[in-house]
């Protein structure tokens, strides 16, 4: 497999030294106006090459991994949070930072603090652009145990979250589903929720 300009490859090394090796796929997606250039779609922007995804659960992702929804997605909407990877900085930088912003936890090997365990994977896209044009881009997944007594305290108002939800990582499926119809509630989010399913079926089948 020809890896994508969105891979690092002296990273991917790192991350394979540290957790061992893990799924990397690649997908191509055709994509249109707004996906990419809209307000709240410009996953690319700001010369973002990637973005991570924390799995996080309480001890059994099959009891339960987090989601959030952010107050300018189509009502009922959620997903696994992600996060850009600024230009400059490493995948696991990323993570901890928007584990962070996005829950007030701090990433350690304390008590109370969140957990890395592994990478599950990195799904690499191609994203067909009808006017940008080719972009590659790459989300890496990682699994992270959440202390069972913490809360989560969103520090970055950025964010816009809007709520959470505690979903049984069995049902990952449906969510994508729900994702990639998401046409039927909002036709501007049409691509976004295509591109999203992906990632959730990704995680369901190397979880």
């Amino acid at each position: 497999m020809r890896l994508l300009d969105a891979i690092d490859a002296e990273e991917l090394e790192w991350l394979y030294e540290r957790w061992g090796t893990f799924p990397v796929e690649q997908v191509t997606l055709d994509v249109a106006e707004p996906f990419l250039s809209g307000e709240h779609q410009q996953l690319a922007s700001n010369s973002r090459r990637a973005e991570i995804c924390y799995i996080m659960h309480r001890g059994d992702p099959m009891q339960g991994v987090l989601l959030h929804s952010k107050i300018f997605y189509p009502e009922g909407m959620y997903r696994l949070p992600t996060g850009g990877v600024h230009s400059g900085e490493q995948i696991l930088e990323t993570l901890v930072r928007e584990i962070f912003e996005e829950t007030g936890l701090r990433v350690g090997d304390g008590n109370g603090q969140a957990h890395i365990e592994r990478c599950l994977g990195v799904l690499a896209y191609e994203l067909r652009h009808a006017t940008l044009g080719t972009i590659s881009f790459a989300t890496y997944h990682f699994l992270v145990h959440m202390p069972s007594h913490a809360e989560i305290a969103p520090q970055d108002p950025e964010e816009s979250i809007r709520g959470w939800q505690w979903r049984p990582a069995t049902e990952l499926h449906l969510i994508a589903d729900r994702l990639a119809t998401v046409h039927q509630v909002s036709q501007e989010w049409a691509d976004w929720g295509r591109y999203r399913a992906l990632s959730h079926r990704f995680v369901a089948r190397h979880l």
